[in-house]
């Protein structure tokens, strides 16, 4: 690991191996704001020039003097259910923990969720990465049932492979989508297959969202490259109507996002969500 400055993204932490580089906001977030080949394209959305952004009263009252909740790109972890708290602003240094083959970056407790939140990083020697996401309750109580969010906003003109499965189960269903209100049907960006879900980024504003109960690791297209996601999804009661994988699109980037199922924390306790990342040409 090497620190450098990355952009208007100020000091990232950088790691290489097996011919690939990863890049990790320290100024703020934490975000993994970069990942690609040494010397190659991002296959991250980097949001230079701030175009996703939020504030208003509830960050008056509430937050005064952190500022307004800013995407970044790249990858993030969040807090589902999705509520105005989940958009913490979180615009300040994060702690470097380097130990062995991995590195832990841990944010401050959260004002409004009382959620500590971290994200291990372990590369491998071809470069591909575990990422394991961990919050712990610093609050003065049981938190009500949350999940762990995670986020991959991709670059303009992805493409993601969502499988479903394929089991005969009789006479019950095997498969469920999801679909948000703002989501049209018919849109030519979304296709619903019988073993997979695909969405493409396409330069049109409309925003579109799906999610489902994944039946194995998701992947995006985008720059010549492929990008895999494989998450354990073990047994549990999931958010937004069962999903564990979500995918977000509009004229700008595309977000695959995975999810742990619901839980309530105890005072001190954690709760741990593992992806397991590949790259490939």
């Amino acid at each position: 690991m090497q620190f450098v400055n990355y952009k208007n993204y100020g000091k990232c932490a950088k790691l290489s191996k097996g011919g690939k580089t990863m890049l990790i906001t320290v100024d703020v977030g934490p975000r993994v704001i970069f990942y690609g080949y040494d010397g190659g394209e991002n296959i991250f959305y980097e949001d230079e020039k701030d175009l996703i952004n939020k504030g208003g009263e509830f960050f008056e009252a509430h937050l005064k003097g952190k500022g307004i909740w800013h995407i970044y790109g790249g990858h993030r972890l969040w807090k589902c259910p999705e509520y105005i708290d989940t958009y913490y602003p979180d615009n300040a240094p994060v702690q470097v923990v380097e130990e062995d083959d991995s590195v832990t970056f841990v944010s401050d407790a959260e004002i409004t969720t009382k959620l500590q939140k971290s994200v291990k990083i372990t590369m491998d020697g071809d470069g591909n990465a575990v990422l394991e996401h961990k919050f712990v309750n610093m609050g003065k109580s049981a938190t009500s049932p949350i999940a762990l969010w995670a986020l991959s906003v991709m670059d303009k003109g992805a493409k993601a492979y969502i499988p479903i499965s394929v089991e005969d189960t009789g006479l019950l269903p095997n498969r469920n989508i999801s679909l948000w209100s703002y989501t049209d049907i018919k849109d030519d960006r979304l296709d619903i297959l019988n073993d997979a879900i695909v969405l493409r980024q396409k330069n049109i504003a409309q925003p579109l969202k799906v999610g489902t109960f994944a039946c194995g690791p998701v992947s995006v297209e985008v720059k010549g490259m492929k990008f895999s996601i494989e998450i354990n999804s073990p047994e549990g009661e999931y958010g937004d109507n069962n999903c564990n994988i979500e995918s977000y699109t509009n004229d700008i980037m595309l977000e695959i996002e995975t999810l742990s199922p619901l839980r309530s924390l105890a005072v001190g306790e954690e709760a741990v969500h593992i992806e397991k990342w590949s790259l490939t040409k």
